[in-house]
């Protein structure tokens, strides 16, 4: 979100790289057991099953059961929706923070030509950022309430599965109000713009990124994110 006009301190940095680290030993982990230690024999003996009946299943099971969610289609329209919504999102804002930091290092190593340029264009991407915030923020919401609100849900859902959905609402909501005080929201305006306030909510936003998502992916139910496509694939899709 707001990260593309953001210059991460030292902490920042450290953050970025240690949560990093530890997400990359957690899939490494997590792949070697599946292998019993090997992670290598792992990933050939998924390759075969994945492939077994040509690239083309590979393909349809890829795109209809790991990109469109079929399964969660023919069960409910409206998680499909939130799904799609809270998945697609963060596809997309994972894409521009990847391409925010690449921008910082090119300006930093280019400041007076194409980095500098490059970093200028990136920071004025902002209409991905203003829109993403409220998908983000509205699906999640949606999902959380209905956990908490309607009885049936609520009696089937565990703390697990409130922390993984309140960790992406407070990931939405803490990037969306950051893009309100920074002033670069096109839906709010720069009628709230206060940079202090919005520089500490989005603090907060980077350690709620880091801290309860990219760290926590294989070491909590977040690892379904990196499963479930795992084992999709695996089984050329259906059910």
């Amino acid at each position: 979100m707001s990260v593309h006009a953001f210059f991460p301190g030292l902490l920042v940095w450290i953050l970025l790289i240690a949560t990093s680290l530890i997400c990359v030993v957690g899939l490494y982990r997590l792949v070697s057991g599946y292998g019993h230690g090997r992670p290598g024999r792992f990933l050939a003996v998924w390759a075969h099953e994945a492939f077994r009946d040509g690239p083309g299943v590979f393909l349809r099971a890829l795109v209809l059961d790991v990109l469109l969610f079929r399964r969660v289609w023919r069960r409910s329209r409206r998680r499909w929706a939130v799904h799609m919504a809270m998945f697609w999102v963060f596809v997309v804002l994972g894409g521009f923070v990847l391409l925010s930091i690449v921008a910082l290092v090119f300006a930093y190593l280019d400041p007076a030509g194409i980095g500098g340029a490059f970093a200028g264009y990136v920071k004025n991407l902002k209409l991905p950022y203003s829109l993403s915030g409220y998908v983000l923020v509205a699906a999640s919401g949606a999902a959380l309430a209905r956990r908490l609100l309607v009885r049936e849900v609520r009696e089937r859902t565990r703390l697990s599965d409130l922390f993984l959905v309140g960790s992406v609402f407070v990931i939405g909501a803490t990037g969306m109000v950051a893009e309100w005080f920074s002033g670069f929201d096109l839906v709010v305006g720069p009628g709230m713009k206060n940079w202090d306030l919005a520089l500490q909510v989005l603090s907060l936003h980077i350690y709620a990124v880091f801290l309860l998502f990219v760290m926590m992916i294989p070491w909590s139910r977040f690892r379904h994110i990196v499963t479930s496509p795992l084992l999709l694939l695996a089984r050329r899709g259906g059910d």
